[in-house]
């Protein structure tokens, strides 16, 4: 596109870059696909650090702080992460930055016990957390700005659901792979996990070279780029009702991080079982983001997550209720089938309210804001119920579980897809 074009178009719209190409559609899912695995893959892994760290005395309110934090620093870098690539347009380079910093952070989870214990270990933790808050709030946005950019309406779905299940792959591997070194090694190990994901956070930047998006925005600069870190009210104010759904859901799947914790503590497996049982649980989302992206194609994002809502609300119930062996297993993969529909679902529903130029800043308002919001939220309440009932997790995912109810009732106030005709999406087969 000529410089001369891009300067007539509203400052927050994507202009094209030429017509895309199936090899630019390939390309875009190839790389945020991997993108999506080492993103899912290492939030998901540093929960069965958790019950090490309390072998070298850190407190479970301590280690629930410490989940909560990681929410909180990717709520403040949401908006901002956002807001700065529907400027500049520079998805990869912000993909590559946020999934180093994460890798960073884990790697330096696993190390840091080599230098210390209690109360020392939890001041390394904290700078490292922050990295892997930080770094968790640029892939969620990004990944569905490069793939809506890169194909049409009708096959977007798909795609994202593909993309969606490399994440879920991530899940169930990496926690795999944790809980056998783990079983035969030790946490300092699970570093090297860390760092090939770190070379791979910068193969996502050489898959993504040459594949053009958008030129960065001319008409803000100066003062109206620094305004522009911020969401527009308009749209904050559409997508509010969708955003309050994406909190109170995240209430009840926020509890996933304790899960290793209330599999041994509650439940009574060993480390190992519990590992084992966790990563199950992840992996079960290759399943639920083909199934979910699918019935999002047929029915919509909004009846979609609306089945999804109550599904996990129901069986995180039933998980907590229940100390049988057999109900806690298959329970825990059912309600790790509903849990981790959200990527389709919500960023779908993202996709029906908003312009393209305003997709990225929408996803960081629903996802960074509402999500992370949630999940920083419901751990928070299962520690500071622990402290009141001695120690025990069960009040605390009781009453996550009853909270997330709000998500389901909440839903008819969603609005349905009003933005068709303007999106100007372009076409790949």
């Amino acid at each position: 596109m000529r410089q001369s074009e891009s300067l007539n178009h509203h400052p927050l719209e994507t202009p094209r870059v030429g017509l895309a190409t199936p090899e630019d559609g390939r390309r875009s899912l190839l790389a945020t696909s991997l993108a999506h695995f080492i993103n899912d893959g290492l939030i998901a892994l540093i929960p069965l650090m958790y019950p090490l760290f309390a072998l070298y005395g850190v407190s479970l309110t301590t280690i629930s702080i410490l989940v909560a934090l990681q929410n909180v620093f990717a709520i403040a870098a949401s908006p901002l992460v956002g807001a700065r690539s529907d400027v500049s347009g520079n998805y990869a380079g912000l993909l590559t930055l946020g999934l180093a910093m994460l890798a960073v952070g884990t790697a330096g989870y696993a190390v840091s016990v080599q230098f210390s214990t209690g109360f020392n270990l939890t001041l390394i933790l904290l700078p490292l957390t922050v990295l892997i808050g930080v770094g968790s709030a640029f892939y969620h946005p990004l990944g569905a700005t490069v793939l809506r950019a890169k194909w049409k309406t009708e096959t977007l779905g798909n795609a994202m659901g593909i993309n969606g299940s490399a994440g879920s792959v991530g899940r169930l591997l990496l926690p795999l792979a944790t809980t056998f070194i783990l079983g035969f090694f030790a946490l300092p190990f699970v570093g090297t996990i860390g760092a090939l994901c770190f070379a791979g956070a910068f193969a996502v930047l050489l898959m993504l070279r040459g594949v053009k998006f958008r030129e960065a925005s001319r008409t803000q600069t100066g003062a109206k780029a620094r305004t522009s870190f911020l969401p527009k009210g308009e749209l904050a104010a559409r997508l509010f009702p969708l955003t309050v759904v994406s909190f109170t859901r995240s209430l009840f799947t926020g509890v996933f991080p304790l899960i290793p914790l209330f599999l041994v503590q509650v439940d009574g497996f060993d480390k190992f079982t519990g590992g084992l049982l966790f990563s199950l649980s992840l992996g079960v989302g290759i399943i639920s983001q083909l199934l979910f992206g699918y019935l999002q194609t047929r029915l919509g994002a909004k009846k979609a997550l609306t089945i999804s809502n109550l599904g996990g609300v129901i069986v995180l119930f039933v998980f907590t209720l229940t100390t049988t062996p057999s109900v806690v297993m298959v329970s825990l993969v059912v309600f790790g089938l509903f849990s981790y529909s959200a990527f389709p679902l919500l960023l779908g529903a993202v996709q029906d309210l908003t312009e393209l130029g305003e997709t990225t800043s929408g996803s960081a308002i629903v996802w960074g804001i509402g999500s992370s919001s949630g999940s920083a939220a419901a751990p928070l309440l299962v520690g500071a119920l622990a402290l009141y009932y001695s120690g025990s997790l069960v009040a605390g995912f009781l009453a996550s579980a009853a909270i997330g109810t709000l998500s389901i009732f909440l839903m008819p106030f969603v609005r349905q897809a009003r933005i068709q005709s303007s999106r100007g999406q372009p076409s790949v087969q």
